[in-house]
């Protein structure tokens, strides 16, 4: 992709300046400077259905005070563009260092501003973990897999209903930003989605730990009684969906975003550890 005529064709932009960014597991993104701004051109599949609504929400959490690295519409208004078989959004850069897990308390407090921000009507919980399904042909890989990620999805259902929102969807520590004035922002919304507030919740402490809860609660008491009820419940299911994933990833061997199979191989190891397996 001619990332430079894409920004001139699409957004009406003069680049000076061209870098590749790296990390996406499922994007291609890049730096580039257009006079005084910088900017992130950011590509994906034409099937991932995630990109338009995780833009949309960007947008809205920007207008409410998060910083998300607001899309720019292009010259025909749109926040994604279809260019060589994928689709394209170009993004407001959002400077400063990365968190990293021993960060909790901002990335608690971060993430409860979002679900308070982005409310929605519960849905029903069997339905939404229909998400799962793309991976339903993988789940076969390996003996444990099917069982376990059948498991966490019965223990979620028989939870009942829970709070709503709309989701980063994988609030790792590395997409929140600290930036020069202190704030911290919060990236990468490929992922997004309507759904439970637990699930986001328990992304987090499964990936920085439970002390991301307190945080949390701190910006939204009113979840106290519901987080402490289904939290366990809500990891598993997160580890479900790791499972599902990893395992989709070895058996159409996608290596996008990482070194080499072995971190294909890292990820699903982590899944079944989680279930004591």
């Amino acid at each position: 992709m001619d990332v430079a005529e894409v920004l001139r064709e699409h957004w009406d932009l003069k680049v000076s300046g061209l870098e590749v960014l790296t990390g996406g597991m499922n994007s291609a993104t890049w730096l580039a400077t257009c006079g005084a701004d910088r900017l992130v051109l950011k590509a994906v599949g034409v099937d991932d259905g995630s990109f338009g609504p995780g833009l949309e929400l960007a947008r809205r959490l920007d207008d409410a005070g998060v910083t998300t690295g607001r899309p720019r519409a292009s010259k025909r208004g749109r926040l994604v563009e279809r260019v060589d078989g994928r689709q394209v959004a170009v993004l407001e850069y959002v400077d400063g260092a990365e968190l990293v897990p021993s960060d909790q308390v901002e990335i608690g407090d971060v993430l409860g501003r979002v679900h308070s921000a982005a409310p929605l009507e519960p849905g029903e919980t069997a339905e939404w973990l229909r998400f799962l399904l793309p991976f339903e042909d993988s789940l076969d890989l390996e003996p444990w897999i099917r069982p376990a990620v059948e498991s966490a999805i019965a223990e979620a259902v028989s939870l009942g209903p829970v709070s709503w929102a709309w989701l980063h969807g994988d609030p790792a520590a590395e997409a929140f930003r600290r930036q020069p004035d202190g704030q911290v922002g919060l990236i990468d919304w490929g992922s997004a989605m309507r759904g439970p507030i637990l699930y986001d919740v328990a992304s987090a402490a499964m990936y920085v730990g439970r002390e991301v809860v307190p945080a949390y609660l701190d910006r939204r008491p009113d979840l106290t009684d519901e987080i402490h009820r289904g939290l366990d419940t809500y990891l598993r299911v997160r580890y479900a969906v790791q499972a599902g994933y990893f395992a989709w990833r070895i058996t159409t061997n996608l290596l996008t975003g990482i070194s080499g199979p072995a971190d294909n191989r890292k990820g699903l190891d982590d899944a079944r550890r989680s279930f004591g397996l």
